[in-house]
């Protein structure tokens, strides 16, 4: 079920780009004509959700090395009888009882190798953990961007209709004074001029709040003023059919099903380990004494060596508390593993549906609503300026030709966003570089 192998291989190369990568600084350059590849790119380093399951690698890969070592023996040095009349010459001739013992614990019923085996299910886990912390990074690093490109295009929309709106209002203003249009015309024209103020400056609001987020999902928070969104081509963007959705393909084999997967090898390890404990681990020692006589003490006793062997007593426990508990952890890991299961199908269908619900309206919009608008417009311009047509239908048609400029970018980015989630959804672990 669980390819150790892979993490094996993997596991040199995420540590040692883990030592020896740090965040780099982004270049000016970059940042302002930023790319969604140049941010995802900044991932492996720099976003504090990749540190962090890092830093839990190290930690998983030190429990390994815990794990794989032996009990140390014990030294005792011990002196008997000591009194006055010590002797002369060398402390180990002095009339007194020198001992020397030493003790060695020897695991029985398996012991090490069951608590090395959950170690390392527990590396293979964390391995795991990085790299769906890299997948969930990568695509919320995408939405960041792309929200930032989204703000970016709506200033833009929003300033070129505030120019446009500048010019109309001058020209309002020589109609009426010239009596070609009704003051009311010029009013009407300066309250659509007001609400176009207010959404331009909470798009630039917008711009700057996104700057900060994204800047700092990619550790950057130096640049995040200089921060400019670059969109990928869209004519390169494909998207799942409907048709041929598979909710089941490469569901299993996702960075989170596999952590969940090695969880449960783990907690199965454990589980032995707790039942092994029944088995008596026995303790060896041996002792070594010498009491030396010399003229002030004639009955020493010479130099004598003794054996010992100790075992525990289950007298108070058996250890059913352990055994219980590891029979608990196992349970919450089983149901772990069918919950992430279940969570990446779903997760994997829902976002197929978004791709393909979010390809269809851009393509609704792109192809009909923004020419449609276009078209309103230009003809509404024309009708205006001839006096066949009052100021209320001319600032409709500029209203929804805005709108419709507006939605645009937002289907844009929506198909954008819908695309990332479907790729994050649908990657396996072995797709994910280290």
């Amino acid at each position: 079920m669980l390819k150790a192998c892979l993490f094996l291989a993997v596991l040199p190369i995420w540590l040692s780009a883990g030592s020896a990568q740090a965040c780099a600084p982004l270049a000016l350059a970059d940042a302002a004509a930023l790319t969604l590849a140049t941010a995802q790119a900044r991932v492996v380093d720099c976003h504090p959700d990749v540190l962090a399951a890092r830093a839990g690698l190290g930690g998983a890969v030190a429990d390994v090395q815990v794990a794989g070592q032996r009990p140390n023996p014990q030294l005792t040095l011990g002196a008997g009888s000591v009194g006055r009349e010590l002797g002369s010459g060398a402390l180990w001739d002095k009339t007194f009882d020198h001992s020397v013992r030493l003790d060695q614990l020897i695991e029985r019923g398996g012991k090490p190798g069951l608590r090395q085996g959950s170690a390392q299910a527990a590396l293979q886990a964390a391995n795991a953990d990085l790299a769906d912390a890299r997948r969930r990074a990568v695509q919320a690093v995408s939405h960041a961007h792309l929200d930032l490109w989204s703000a970016q295009g709506r200033v833009t929309q929003l300033s070129a209709a505030a120019a446009l709106g500048v010019e109309s209002l001058r020209a309002m203003d020589r109609r009426v004074q010239a009596g070609d249009a009704p003051p009311l015309d010029a009013t009407r024209l300066r309250l659509d001029d007001a609400r176009l103020q207010a959404d331009l400056r909470q798009a630039r609001a917008d711009v700057i709040d996104f700057q900060h987020a994204l800047a700092w999902l990619i550790g950057a928070p130096d640049q995040a003023g200089d921060m400019l969104a670059l969109l990928p081509d869209a004519g390169r963007w494909t998207a799942p059919t409907a048709d041929a959705a598979d909710p089941t393909h490469g569901a299993l084999r996702r960075a989170d099903v596999v952590a969940a997967q090695a969880r449960v090898a783990a907690a199965e390890q454990a589980r032995d380990l707790a039942a092994a404990a029944r088995t008596r681990d026995v303790s060896v020692g041996v002792q070594f004494d010498r009491w030396p006589t010399s003229p002030a003490n004639g009955s020493g006793t010479g130099n004598t060596l003794s054996v010992s062997l100790s075992v525990p007593l289950f007298v108070r426990h058996g250890y059913e508390g352990e055994r219980a508990r590891a029979e608990a952890d196992l349970a919450t890991a089983r149901l772990g593993l069918t919950r992430a299961a279940s969570n990446a199908r779903s997760e994997l269908a829902r976002a197929e549906s978004r791709a393909v619900a979010a390809r269809d309206r851009r393509k609704l919009v792109a192809e009909q609503l923004e020419p449609a608008a276009e078209r309103v417009a230009a003809g509404a311009e024309i009708a205006y300026q001839r006096g066949a047509t009052g100021a209320l239908e001319w600032l409709e048609a500029r209203r929804s030709l805005r709108a419709v400029r507006l939605e645009r970018i937002a289907a844009d980015a929506e198909l954008a966003k819908a695309l990332a989630d479907w790729q994050a959804s649908a990657t396996p672990l072995d797709a994910i570089k280290p």
